[in-house]
């Protein structure tokens, strides 16, 4: 049998033993690792359905898995008696007829934590207790409401769907003429801004290399003064100063006008640039709250979620082997 020298210090106390005629060899450390176990307590992590994989418990010793799950027990009983305290000063609020204060209440019991009645508490307040859906048109409020639970929006919806929608066809009727007379205006104007950019463009960039070109002039003009007696690089130098500073002044002109010109043309795509404009962007803003109220956040396509988690090169290197099976 061929003999195998294996270093000490590699091996850290590792023991061999017979057994049927076979080395076996086995960690006096495991021994010792074993008994130190033996006194601490079994966890078991149960997860509900849905609940993701947890990293940060990974590795983690009994006794530091008994002090992490401790903490978070600890956590989520000091965050469910911040959310009753909320709850019930909400209640006594909305009581009172303070809605704004009830509302305020409710959104911070939600952050300590969620439930559905909470979240039920808080749209009654932000509607006036059902009476006035208009704090729902709010941008931020119309994105929470919308991926709000399921329940909660059709307690809303029973109440203000149909008036909602009949708001959501008004403001199309009113939108769609507009769509057009603005988008033409647009049209319009953008060809004479172009324009226009592109006259002060080519003036501004011409007279900065004019520019350019008259600071070269002093420099090479001004390395001949103390080289020679004559007095044409003192004329040229002050010649060649004169003129840049002509060539600055233009520069600074035209510079001017080229930002104008360029305010002009990205304040043309601006709809609140102009009256028309700026009426049509309020109703695309009204409609867009519309949508997410009545129609929930929008879903995203599953297989353009699939596509993007796609491998190209799996595919790309999948692909000469199997050309080469079918040739």
């Amino acid at each position: 049998m061929e003999e195998r020298i294996i270093d000490k210090d590699e091996l850290r106390g590792v023991k061999r033993k017979r057994t049927g005629g076979e080395e076996d060899a086995v960690d006096e450390l495991s021994t010792d690792a074993d008994a130190a176990d033996e006194g601490m307590p079994d966890y078991t992590l149960e997860f509900d359905e849905g609940d993701g994989y947890d990293e940060d418990l990974v590795g983690l010793t009994p006794s530091q898995l008994q002090e992490e799950l401790e903490r978070r027990e600890r956590l989520r009983e000091e965050a469910h008696a911040e959310c009753v305290k909320y709850l019930a000063s909400g209640e006594e609020k909305f009581a009172a007829g303070k809605f704004r204060e009830a509302e305020k209440d409710f959104s911070s019991a939600l952050e300590y934590e969620y439930s559905e009645e909470s979240e039920e508490r808080l749209y009654a307040a932000m509607t006036d207790n059902y009476t006035d859906a208009q704090r729902l048109l709010i941008p931020d409020n119309a994105e929470r409401f919308a991926d709000a639970a399921q329940s909660v929006r059709a307690r809303v919806l029973d109440v203000f769907g149909d008036s909602l929608n009949e708001a959501r066809q008004a403001a199309e009727a009113e939108a769609q003429p507009l769509r057009g007379v603005v988008s033409a205006a647009q049209e319009e104007r953008r060809g004479p801004f172009a324009e226009n950019k592109k006259y002060y463009l080519v003036r501004f960039l011409a007279v900065l290399a004019a520019f350019a070109v008259f600071a070269i002039g002093i420099a090479v003009s001004s390395s001949f003064l103390l080289r020679t007696q004559s007095p044409v690089p003192t004329i040229l130098t002050i010649t060649f100063g004169v003129l840049t500073f002509a060539a600055f002044v233009v520069l600074i002109f035209f510079a001017r006008k080229l930002l104008v010109a360029a305010r002009l043309c990205r304040d043309n795509e601006r709809l609140s640039s102009t009256e028309e404009g700026a009426q049509l962007e309020e109703l695309e803003e009204r409609l867009a709250c519309l949508a997410l109220v009545l129609d929930g956040a929008p879903e995203q396509d599953a297989e353009d979620e699939e596509n993007q988690g796609e491998d190209p090169d799996e595919t790309s290197d999948a692909s000469p082997d199997e050309d080469a099976d079918e040739n």
